[in-house]
């Protein structure tokens, strides 16, 4: 019974909330019309019903905010808007920078509701491709509630906005998948079929690993545009920043700028990007030096010996570990070859990281105390077992040992014990 009147109290509270929200947005005219508007209007066109969870709304903002108009003309509908000079109405794609930019852009305004809120929104998309594309007459061009919506903006760290990392993708793939909409531009329509069957995608979209790029990590926000030949790298190390570093130090980061290949993605690709596996440097099928490298040339030495430094550590971290383990599981302490095999493990991952280095010398330097470390848990672990073989020994003679004092000792009383049956007759 208790439990049952929690719920209704729950129930009631819940519905309580509702009918003051409700008659809240009604003190507005223009909702309070377009309630009665709604209703006649399938689910996905009703204004009000996303209005209510809007962000703007909650921060107290009305319609005429952004559509002009007098929200307090309740019984005149020419009033409020047809004879209001400051109405709007519908706003199209070519005022929305300025409707928007009228709040976003005023820092002293915005200052309101964040100190750290960015107000170069408009700016940055006036040098974007969308901004370019809109100025030159692109009908079919994003602008701002192409990506944050229109009646129900809400926070981007809300799971449910279009502009949350987890659904950028989709919200960028809602253009930039639609042939009708990208034929003016004549850029492809896959990016999103690509994306979702990569490494990033997989992560981001499958995994939920909001920290995985999506479209705006590499192209960015408001001032979306293609990263260029030239700084792919500096797009890729905002993440890979070793990987970077060693490829701009390297000899083939001018050639690859020299005959137009983005650095990263000459290799790696864009949008597909693949898993990248150690069979990247066999000379085989899956090789990603081939495609540009014959056989002949020196870059097949150089992979294959990249190729062979990194299996040989993979065997030889594998094998140690296996030895470390069959010493733990007969009882043998092991802590410190535990570490031996975290320092050789962590050596493998540089020594991947180092090939982008193309150079040899490098990279078999730094993989050099990989091998010691294998070298050291090896060793340890055989003298672990070694140890085990000589107590499981020890513990032999020991045992003989005492089975023959207990055999003798039971002579010995039996001897004791015949004596004294003797003495007694």
């Amino acid at each position: 019974m208790i439990k049952r009147s929690y719920w209704l109290l729950i129930g009631l509270l819940f519905s309580f909330s509702t009918l003051i929200a409700d008659s809240t947005l009604k003190k507005d005219a223009c909702v309070s019309c377009h309630i009665e508007v709604d209703e006649e209007n399938d689910d996905e066109d009703k204004i009000v019903s996303y209005y209510k969870s809007d962000l703007h709304v909650k921060l107290g903002f009305s319609c005429a905010d952004c559509h002009g108009g007098d929200p307090e003309a309740y019984d005149d509908e020419d009033e409020a808007m047809w004879e209001n000079d400051t109405f709007i109405g519908v706003i199209e794609k070519e005022e929305q920078l300025e409707v928007c930019g009228k709040c976003h852009s005023n820092p002293v305004f915005m200052r309101q509701y964040s100190t750290d809120i960015k107000v170069d929104q408009v700016t940055q998309y006036l040098t974007s491709g969308h901004g370019i594309a809109l100025e030159n007459g692109n009908e079919n061009v994003a602008v701002c509630s192409s990506c944050h919506g229109v009646h129900g903006i809400l926070p981007v760290d809300d799971p449910r906005a279009p502009v949350y990392a987890k659904n950028i993708p989709k919200t960028c793939s809602k253009c930039h998948s639609d042939e009708t909409v990208m034929f003016e531009s004549g850029l492809p329509t896959n990016q999103f079929t690509e994306y979702e069957m990569s490494v990033h995608g997989m992560a981001l979209l499958d995994r939920g690993d909001i920290g995985a790029p999506a479209c705006n990590d590499c192209h960015g926000n408001h001032g979306a545009s293609p990263p260029y030949v030239s700084n792919v790298d500096q797009i890729c190390g905002t993440c890979h920043s070793n990987n970077k570093d060693l490829f701009q130090k390297s000899h083939l980061n001018d050639i690859f700028l020299s005959k137009g290949l983005g650095q990263c993605e000459a290799c790696h690709g864009n949008h597909d990007i693949a898993k990248p596996t150690d069979e990247f440097l066999n000379w085989a099928d899956e090789s990603t030096c081939k495609p540009c490298h014959e056989d002949s040339h020196p870059a097949k030495a150089l992979a294959l010996s990249f190729y062979q430094t990194i299996d040989s550590l993979k065997t030889g971290l594998e094998h140690a570990r296996k030895m470390v383990e069959k010493a733990e599981h007969k009882g043998m302490i092991v802590s410190n070859l535990l570490f031996d095999l975290d320092d050789a493990k962590k050596a493998l991952i540089h020594t991947r990281t180092n090939i982008h280095s193309f150079n040899k010398a490098f990279v078999d330097t730094g993989a050099a105390p990989g091998f010691q470390s294998i070298q050291a848990a090896i060793i340890g672990a055989k003298e672990s077992l070694e140890e085990v073989e000589y107590r499981k020994k020890g513990l032999f003679i020991f045992s003989l040992i005492i089975t023959f004092f207990v055999i003798a000792i039971g002579f010995k009383i039996n001897e004791w014990k015949k004596q004294r049956e003797s003495a007694s007759n």
